[in-house]
């Protein structure tokens, strides 16, 4: 459970940059700022999905408050405009609650009002329940702010929007072609048909000019109500027409759910909330028929290469994913290419990424590993043998000289990792390949295909890519740290011995706890960065010679989830898939992977 106190939450700079995320598991999404302070363009109280996990339209930006106690207007909203903000109700905070869901306290002259969002799987729907903790009735106006447009984009007041008066509540179109928004109380209530626009709402977290920063809010009036003492009131926006609804049996089913979550994983109480951020993650997908897993969930993309490192871990939450998916993926194959990634724009299927047939095995091997069988590995033999041929024949990495058994990348390296910490981790993810190859050969008693490769790779891997001392041949005094540099220490099947993995992660170990071990972990959002430090951690509890990295380490870990640096309340999240923060690994595969090492090491 995340708890923020009152002196956390009435500094602003705090109070906006600290985010929880929603999702209802089809692409849509609640994401904001424990201030309720929208500080990005994805940041609304409800954003669903357009047919497909990628299409997002925000509906809902947020709702704005004024409580109106004995005559006294105190307003909850907290809202950036030019050279101002207002209203400042982040000043009447006095604590946040983040367990199953988001859950905000105000002080209001003695009295105590709370504000809970709940976003039920699979419903295209958000309830704001308020309640009233105190012992003297109170007005609750509440003031929704319409966007209407694609989650990544901005609204200006040019558009109208046609509002029907229902029994119960309002419809809002904004386009025959688009979704209805259904605005619903559970209670009676007074109403003003006021409609305002209210102009330069600024988005401080998004870079970029006027246009890609400003937006105009439509409200269609306030809807006024009184709440009596210990009584609660629930506003529900949704695209379907919903009948009554009972928050108490709303919240009871999403707790319900997602406690199933939790106990599916076997995570121990302290890192529950790492299955909760997973499941954050996995959305249901039109062009596979299993579930598929958003990268950066608000940024939305799907990447298979980054899939194929989160299913060991996400199987812990979703039983036998990896397994389905794997099976997916290998029936959606194409002339021995396996599919790369969807495109957002035709949502068709891409096959375009020669590197898919090393990850595909490292996922399978990380099976075959955890059941200490490569028996289920058997029968995706001929498209992984198809896979090492596609490779080798490819312009994207070649071999360097005739007769070397590396591959080599084209890239020049000015950006990322090193060429050589770049060949070293294609060529881990290659040897990997090819042994796990030769293995499942060897366990049906066939002959062995790469015997020879695989040997040549094992005696030159080392002096190929690092210095004796362990450390990378061309990086010197570079001081980044990247997750590829840690993966031939954990890959299962790895051209390293034991000796060599000892050297490398007794370097890697101190490089970073150089850079980030006397950092607050949350300075650092990097996800490659910190998925390194997970690596680190695998590989130095498995090495005789690192004990002494590895409590070091392990010092690191624990202060980073600590912070919960992987949960729904994360600086990291937001920056990742961001054209403006690209990076080469996210939030879905450190998730993932946190919990992997987590049940392998059996960390308490």
């Amino acid at each position: 459970m995340i708890t923020y106190s009152q002196k956390q939450l009435r500094d602003l700079a705090f109070s906006s940059s600290k985010e929880w995320l929603l999702a209802d598991g089809d692409g849509g999404f609640s994401f904001s700022t424990v201030s309720f302070m929208n500080t990005r363009r994805q940041h609304s109280l409800l954003t669903v999905s357009l047919n497909h996990p990628l299409k997002g339209l925000t509906l809902l930006n947020k709702v704005d408050e004024e409580v109106i106690i004995e005559g006294k207007s105190h307003f909850l909203g907290s809202n950036y405009y030019p050279g101002t903000v207002f209203p400042e109700g982040y000043k009447l905070l006095s604590k946040f609650v983040f367990d199953h869901f988001p859950q905000a306290t105000y002080d209001l002259s003695g009295c105590q009002l709370s504000k809970s969002v709940l976003m039920p799987k699979r419903s295209s729907s958000i309830f704001v329940h308020y309640e009233n903790h105190s012992k003297k009735s109170l007005i609750l106006r509440l003031l929704p702010l319409i966007s209407f447009r694609p989650k990544d984009s901005v609204k200006k007041s040019d558009e109208s929007f046609l509002i029907d008066e229902l029994p119960d509540g309002i419809r809002i179109i904004a386009d025959m072609n688009l979704p209805r928004l259904y605005l619903k109380l559970s209670q009676i209530y007074g109403t003003s048909p006021e409609s305002h626009w209210y102009y330069n709402y600024i988005y401080p977290h998004d870079p970029g000019s006027y246009e890609d920063n400003r937006e105009d809010l439509f409200n269609m009036g306030f809807w006024e109500t009184e709440l009596e003492p210990e009584k609660g009131l629930t506003l529900a926006a949704s695209t379907r027409d919903l009948g009554e609804f009972d928050f108490a049996k709303i919240e009871s089913r999403c707790i319900e759910d997602a406690n199933k979550a939790r106990s599916t994983s076997g995570l121990p109480r302290k890192y529950s909330y790492l299955a909760d951020s997973a499941l954050n993650h996995v959305v249901n997908n039109n062009s596979f028929r299993t579930p598929a897993i958003i990268a950066g969930y608000p940024y939305g993309r799907i990447n298979i290469c980054e899939m194929l490192f989160t299913l060991d871990g996400i199987s812990y939450v979703l039983r036998d994913f990896d397994r389905e998916f794997l099976h997916e993926l290998a029936s959606n194959e194409m002339s021995g290419m396996l599919p790369s990634a969807i495109d957002e724009e035709t949502l068709r299927v891409n096959y375009d990424n020669i590197q898919i047939p090393l990850y595909f095995a490292f996922a399978l091997a990380r099976r075959a590993e955890k059941e200490e069988s490569t028996e289920w590995a058997r029968r995706y033999l001929p498209l992984l043998e198809a896979g090492i041929e596609i490779i080798m024949s490819s312009r994207s990495y070649e071999t360097a000289l005739k007769g070397s058994p590396f591959l080599f990348s084209n890239r020049d390296g000015t950006d990322g990792p090193s060429w050589t910490v770049e060949n070293a981790f294609i060529n881990a993810l290659w040897y990997n390949l090819l042994k796990l190859v030769d293995n499942i050969k060897s366990a049906i008693e066939a002959s062995a295909l790469y015997s020879e490769t695989i040997s040549e790779i094992t005696a030159s891997y080392y002096r190929s890519f690092y210095e004796e001392d362990g450390s990378y041949k061309d990086v010197g005094s570079k001081t980044e740290i990247d997750f590829k540099m840690t993966v031939p220490l954990i890959v299962p099947h790895s051209p390293l011995g034991e000796e060599e993995k000892t050297k490398i992660c007794r370097i890697l170990v101190s490089k970073f706890l150089g850079l980030f071990g006397n950092t607050d972990a949350h300075s650092c959002p990097d996800h490659s960065c910190n998925l390194a430090a997970i690596y680190l951690l695998e590989a130095s509890r498995q090495l005789k010679g690192c004990k002494k990295q590895s409590g070091d380490i392990k010092r690191y870990i624990e202060k980073l989830l600590a912070l919960q640096s992987f949960t729904n309340c994360v600086d990291g999240l937001p920056r990742c898939g961001a054209v403006e923060h690209s990076q080469d690994i996210s939030s879905s595969v450190v998730t993932a992977e946190a919990i992997r090492v987590i049940k392998k090491l059996k960390l308490t």
